[in-house]
């Protein structure tokens, strides 16, 4: 998944390749657009993105993660991190 500078086009200039960016949208070949300086899309192959879809699912049935559990996660802290590291060592 290389991300050249090429793959990134402003959606102005997209709209007048699109069916070209549609038959060169092949595999791990996609094409970020752009709008003003924000990447709003991108332009990607149904089967790899199904594919993703898949590997992102069976990574979330290894870890045990529930993606629907993400609102409730939080970032803990370096000094929380510090303090569990130094109660183990107790």
């Amino acid at each position: 998944m290389d991300l050249q500078s090429t793959n990134i086009i402003p959606i102005t200039q997209a709209r007048t390749k699109l069916g070209n960016l549609a038959e060169m949208a092949i595999s791990s070949n996609y094409f970020v657009l752009t709008k003003g300086t924000k990447p709003p899309v991108a332009l990607v192959d149904l089967s790899y993105l199904r594919n993703l879809e898949n590997t992102v699912k069976n990574i979330y049935r290894k870890t045990f993660i529930d993606p629907k559990l993400d609102k409730y996660t939080r970032s803990f802290s370096n000094e929380e991190i510090n303090q569990w590291l130094q109660e183990d060592q107790l």
